[in-house]
């Protein structure tokens, strides 16, 4: 039962960390720090857009991610 636990654990605490660099991502982005609009050819229309996208699924992940680690 403690490798499960452990397996759960890990998976969640990564889960979340994608989703929390996913949604600084979403700030970088939105506010051009490092010139990655230029970088990734983002047109300016679409730029709220993205930044909406990769908030929502960064914050869909973190919870997920706490769930399975709070989960018993």
């Amino acid at each position: 039962m403690t490798i499960k636990r452990n397996v759960s654990i890990l998976i969640g605490l990564t889960q979340s960390m994608i989703g929390a660099l996913a949604a600084v991502f979403g700030y970088v982005l939105y506010y051009n720090f490092f010139e990655v609009q230029a970088a990734l050819s983002v047109p300016q229309t679409d730029v709220l857009l993205y930044m909406f996208l990769l908030i929502v699924f960064g914050i869909l992940s973190i919870i997920s991610g706490l769930f399975l680690v709070n989960e018993q």
